[in-house]
């Protein structure tokens, strides 16, 4: 079995997003997965959708016990100085539940919204998440970077464990996540890529660290539904994958996890189909199994399918997987 943090079981969170349509509504959602026994509650920001950096505020406000982590904050939105800043402040107000998430997001489009410059990932992302976690661990940061700069210090209440995760998928940002990041969220990996692709970036990257960190966690978002027609939640699913295949850095993702006949085609077959998401209890049981044998820590359950339409179809799918994962544990 690959390593894992060493902590409990495998942890079941709630993926959040705006489909709920009102701040209220997505708030609802969060204080209803807290309700469920979710371990945390993660947030997607979207290019079109509510401000989730803010909305996390109000649901921690909202809430008692659950993590709340957005998956991500695309760097694109933020100068990362404004970035820790907001963090800090909205972690205190949350009463330090709030975990991070940051990634590169649809970058295109988000140039184009915020009339940034065309950046290479991988040394825009180092100095993004040097300057973020500098002014987050020590309360002061002075960066002169290529990319990216900052230089402040910050005197409010300031919890310096508060934890970082990269969304990432290609191995080189993994490698970085690895080295410098608190933990991983991976999205559209199944079980195989985290395997064979992501834990061994992962590690490459804790090497240069002297090993892996303790309390580094890895994050899978789960795409799952229970419903009575499995069949028309696939092709809901599918229709979904379609759009993915039109967006390049996706693309080389499903090949590597060997979808390439996918990826020719531009549209999902039904092993990529299988293998991205669960439907039905046998499958979600199995996929939580290779999950956990694959080195994830904590699965985040976005419904799919007729699971998403309505507060009820929702609460079941995360209250089934959390059962299951129990059971999985007791293994």
């Amino acid at each position: 079995m690959a390593e894992r943090d060493s902590g409990a079981g495998l942890a079941v969170s709630a993926v959040v997003d705006g489909s709920a349509g009102t701040t209220r509504g997505i708030v609802a959602m969060a204080a209803s997965a807290e309700k469920h026994g979710m371990h945390g509650v993660w947030l997607p920001q979207l290019p079109n959708q509510l401000d989730m950096g803010t909305l996390q505020v109000a649901i921690a406000m909202a809430t008692d016990r659950v993590t709340v982590g957005t998956a991500i904050l695309p760097m694109y939105s933020r100068p990362p100085v404004v970035m820790a800043q907001a963090t800090l402040t909205a972690d205190e107000l949350a009463g330090g539940r709030l975990v991070l998430g940051l990634g590169l997001g649809h970058r295109g489009v988000g140039d184009w919204m915020v009339g940034g410059e065309p950046m290479p990932a991988l040394p825009a992302t180092r100095e993004y998440l040097t300057i973020v976690t500098s002014l987050i661990q020590d309360g002061e940061v002075s960066v002169d970077g290529r990319w990216h700069s900052g230089r402040a210090a910050y005197t409010g209440h300031r919890r310096a464990d508060l934890p970082v995760y990269l969304g990432a998928f290609g191995p080189r940002m993994l490698e970085l996540a690895g080295e410098q990041a608190d933990g991983a969220i991976l999205w559209m990996c199944d079980p195989r890529y985290v395997a064979e692709q992501a834990m061994p970036a992962l590690r490459r990257g804790w090497q240069r660290r002297g090993g892996r960190p303790a309390g580094f966690r890895v994050v899978a978002m789960l795409q799952a539904a229970d419903g009575p027609d499995p069949a028309a939640d696939r092709r809901l699913f599918a229709r979904r994958l379609s759009s993915y295949l039109r967006v390049a850095t996706y693309r080389r993702l499903f090949e590597r996890s060997g979808f390439g006949a996918a990826v020719a085609a531009g549209r999902p077959d039904d092993a990529m189909v299988s293998a991205l998401s669960a439907f039905g209890t046998d499958e979600i049981a199995q996929r939580l199994v290779e999950y956990r044998s694959a080195g994830v820590d904590e699965i985040a359950v976005a419904p799919a399918g007729a699971a998403g339409d309505s507060p009820d179809g929702i609460a079941a799918i995360w209250s089934l997987v959390r059962d299951l994962a129990r059971e999985t544990d007791r293994r």
